[in-house]
């Protein structure tokens, strides 16, 4: 297990902001999770999104776990703002809404940054200058598709359209004139294919099959089977922006819950493992893992399971998304944890950030 240990989570050993937002639907999420007032959760940090929104709930602690600094500095910063600004200013900041100038508010609110966030946003000002939500280097990229891809395809009229409400056989019709083309799937091929995804660190290494089309099915079952007017990362992917729908933690009515709780987040630079072992006195109520089980191979991934459940207690929750491997529960910790299968199927069912295959949560018994 030590062995195994040097790699868990290395995905998030990078100095580069790979995501500026969470890409995990956090509706979804706290529902998984079954989060409840005065527990306690740890959350891999990410751009701090679904962190944030676990604090909606009203738990006693959320510890945010990443080893990429500029991740860390992500959720920091938001949680900064968080408690200095207010809710339009917020939205204005972080680049939904134009309004404010950025770069001046940073200035007033960075000596309640750390001096490592600090140095980081300080080297960064063109990052805060543009909103911190458009930095990452998988939002650039969706910002290439947005802006170079999809104009070949669809014109922004027809992008407006597609958020728009429409009820399921409205959205198929849409789907089937509008976008379901030689070129649409041409450019699925060129930009979702396994080595671009592997180069922006949403692909995985050594998977079979054909990615582009599986992706292309996953974005077909958004534009279709799921409401489109209130999908914030279809939204974003198209017009590049939060405009009518917003995640979880932006919405009006979250803000002041999860800014009452600020004081319940605690931030860890780190691996997974590392931060298990320096918080070895706690038991939480539920992990938000998001994917990182991909990344291993299967002898890490059980090792990490095992450390975890060394850290969980009755009635504990793991949350984890599949994408392009499958992950679960291993047959002989299946005495230690129940997969809600039921649960997780239906929920992934209601899934907007169409990214993965699968979730899964798993119960320790």
């Amino acid at each position: 297990m030590t062995q195994n240990k040097t790699h868990f989570s290395r995905r998030f050993q990078s100095s580069v902001i790979r995501y500026s937002n969470c890409w995990e639907d956090a509706d979804v999420l706290l529902e998984a999770m079954a989060v409840k007032e005065e527990g306690k959760y740890l959350s891999i940090a990410s751009a701090g999104d679904n962190a944030l929104s676990i604090l909606s709930r009203n738990p006693s602690l959320v510890l945010a776990v990443d080893s990429n600094p500029s991740q860390i500095a992500c959720i920091e910063l938001r949680k900064v703002i968080f408690e200095n600004l207010s809710y339009k200013e917020v939205l204005e900041f972080l680049g939904i809404n134009n309004g404010l100038d950025r770069v001046y508010f940073y200035k007033r609110i960075r000596s309640l940054l750390s001096l490592e966030t600090r140095e980081f946003w300080d080297r960064h000002k063109g990052f805060i200058s543009r909103g911190i939500i458009h930095a990452g280097k998988v939002e650039k990229y969706f910002r290439l598709f947005g802006k170079v891809i999809l104009p070949l395809i669809i014109n922004r009229k027809g992008c407006d359209e597609l958020l728009e409400e429409k009820d399921e056989s409205e959205r198929i019709v849409f789907y089937t004139k509008e976008l379901n083309s030689w070129r649409w799937r041409l450019f699925f091929r060129i930009f979702f294919n396994r080595k671009t995804l592997e180069n922006l660190d949403l692909g995985r290494k050594h998977v079979e099959g054909n990615v582009a089309e599986e992706v292309m099915e996953r974005v077909k079952y958004a534009i279709t089977i799921l409401p489109t007017h209130n999908n914030p990362y279809l939204e974003y992917i198209f017009i590049n922006n939060f405009n009518n729908s917003l995640p979880f933690y932006l919405r009006k009515e979250n803000f002041e819950k999860i800014r009452k709780n600020l004081d319940k987040l605690m931030l860890f630079k780190g691996t997974l493992n590392e931060a298990l072992e320096s918080h070895e006195q706690l038991k939480f109520d539920g992990f938000n893992l998001s994917d990182i089980f991909e990344y291993m191979d299967y002898g890490q991934y059980v090792a990490g399971i095992e450390q975890i459940l060394d850290s969980s207690k009755k009635g504990t929750r793991l949350i984890y998304w599949n994408n392009l491997l499958t992950r679960e529960t291993p047959e002989f910790l299946q005495n230690r944890l129940k997969s809600l299968d039921e649960i997780a199927r239906n929920l992934f069912l209601q899934n907007r950030a169409f990214f993965y295959s699968s979730l899964i949560i798993e119960e320790v018994q």
